[in-house]
């Protein structure tokens, strides 16, 4: 189906319209329209262009969502020729109401006559989850925790618990006392070089694996933050320093009043100064004190050093949205059945074979 660059006044019921182009192109216009309206990288085309070189040469396409002639969305979608089942929202970790799920959908099912789902990945819970042709998934393993940022450090500090404002000072003296060369930088956008996001990779990658954890960082990983975080414009690095080695740093993205920690790394060698949390607890301080920045996503993961810094647990939402209430939606309510079952249930789930070959083939079916 060849879908040719439009805008039109929908004839569907309610005041919206839109605009659908098909090809992939990201001028700088449309990437601060993205960033305004999200304030989130993962609703960022080039960030989407790095991780997925397939939608590069096969292409995606971008719907321009208007309410009485005001801007309110733009989603960016994968649509599969080859399986034409389904349209993949690639706009992630963004907050969308009930209904404009239910018009954007109503639009992308008149486009596409022979889709019969489209979802929404990864999004903040919805205000309303009752509607009929809509089945929410739950993503617990992909929950975010986001840190609202108080206005100043006497403040964040007051917001710590007391052991955590302790811990930090007595490892800051330690530091101080120890390494009288012990440095914290930070850098940003094009002065980001690719040589302190490998190690910081590397270092990662190092502590992962002592925790018997293989980390999904990898050589590709490495030039994706590089080339985003120098080129997008968002990029912002906090580096910590002994005579010059990086021994521990924060890799982050800042759009608009967010910002956004992409990797967290210290040396193994100097674990007695717990580093992480002193990149993590320096980095907050120059948002709070250099930026406008009102939350900090510490991204998926629920580990306790996020919430010892004041972070907060974030629920996330599969949405998927059906033509109607024929086979696809009941495959779809099943699926998200067994998928719950599968969570209370995973390690029986995984010992027997079959049942659990079963689910991995559903799954791969409904994702095509």
């Amino acid at each position: 189906m060849k879908i040719r660059y439009m805008k039109r006044i929908s004839n569907f019921s309610g005041n919206f319209d839109y605009e659908l182009l098909n090809k992939n192109q990201h001028d700088a216009e449309l990437r601060e329209k993205l960033a305004g309206l999200y304030s989130t990288p993962f609703a960022d085309i080039l960030l989407w262009e790095l991780y997925d070189s397939s939608l590069v040469s096969h292409g995606y396409y971008k719907l321009f969502y208007y309410e009485q002639s005001v801007l309110q969305h733009i989603i960016l979608f994968r649509y599969s020729t080859n399986v034409p089942k389904s349209i993949f929202v690639l706009n992630q970790q963004f907050i969308i109401s009930l209904r404009d799920i239910e018009n954007i959908s109503q639009i992308l099912f008149f486009e596409f006559d022979k889709v019969q789902q489209i979802v929404f990945v990864k999004i903040f819970e919805p205000h309303i989850k009752q509607s009929p042709k809509i089945v929410f998934e739950w993503t617990p393993i992909n929950d975010i925790i986001i840190l609202d940022i108080p206005r100043s450090m006497d403040a964040y500090l007051k917001s710590l618990g007391t052991s955590t404002r302790k811990k930090i000072n007595l490892i800051s003296n330690r530091i101080a006392r120890d390494f009288p060369d012990f440095k914290i930088l930070f850098f940003e956008k094009n002065n980001i070089l690719y040589k302190q996001i490998e190690k910081v990779v590397s270092l990662n990658r190092i502590r992962m694996k002592t925790k018997g954890i293989i980390s999904d960082l990898n050589d590709t990983e490495c030039n994706i933050l590089h080339k985003y975080a120098s080129t997008s414009g968002f990029g912002f690095l906090c580096v910590c320093e002994i005579a010059g080695i990086v021994i521990s740093a924060t890799i982050n993205s800042i759009v608009g009043e967010h910002a956004y920690m992409h990797v967290i790394a210290h040396d193994n060698s100097y674990n007695k100064y717990s580093l992480g949390q002193i990149a993590l607890f320096h980095t907050t301080k120059y948002l709070i004190e250099e930026k406008n920045i009102k939350y900090y996503h510490l991204l998926c993961g629920t580990q306790d050093y996020k919430f010892r810094h004041g972070g907060v647990n974030h629920e996330l939402y599969n949405v998927h949205v059906f033509r109607n209430r024929g086979i696809f939606y009941f495959f779809g309510k099943t699926m998200n059945a067994f998928r719950v079952m599968y969570r209370k249930f995973r390690r029986r789930v995984k010992e027997n074979k079959i049942i659990y070959w079963v689910y991995i083939q559903l799954n791969k079916m409904q994702m095509q």
